[in-house]
């Protein structure tokens, strides 16, 4: 089993859900995060003052997955989320050595 963790522009986050979806992959956890990417080194300069309420909004996508759907996803994301300007986004995949439903557990 793969975890995936997409961090995607809000601007495109419907096209990567919309993608995953119409290829018939359920199961994924959406929602909204802060922070600033390396594309974007004068964002600092930019806002006056430095405060967490004014750092760029983006969208994390976590998807656990079978090994043989892994390359399937993140193509999907990737392909999704491309806008051809820098810092549109980042995939990063790592293993899980277990996952269990709640309902399964006695």
């Amino acid at each position: 089993m793969k975890m995936i963790s997409a961090y995607v522009r809000t601007q495109r986050a419907s096209n990567v859900i919309r993608a995953l979806y119409d290829a018939g992959i359920t199961g994924l956890t959406v929602y909204m995060v802060c922070g600033l990417s390396g594309e974007q080194s004068t964002f600092l300069h930019s806002v006056e003052p430095f405060e967490p309420t004014h750092l760029p909004e983006s969208v994390k996508l976590e998807i656990i997955c079978e090994e043989g759907m892994l390359d399937k996803i993140v193509a999907l994301i990737a392909q999704s989320a491309k806008t051809g300007y820098p810092g549109d986004g980042m995939i990063a995949v790592q293993d899980v050595e277990r996952a269990t439903r709640i309902r399964e557990i006695d």
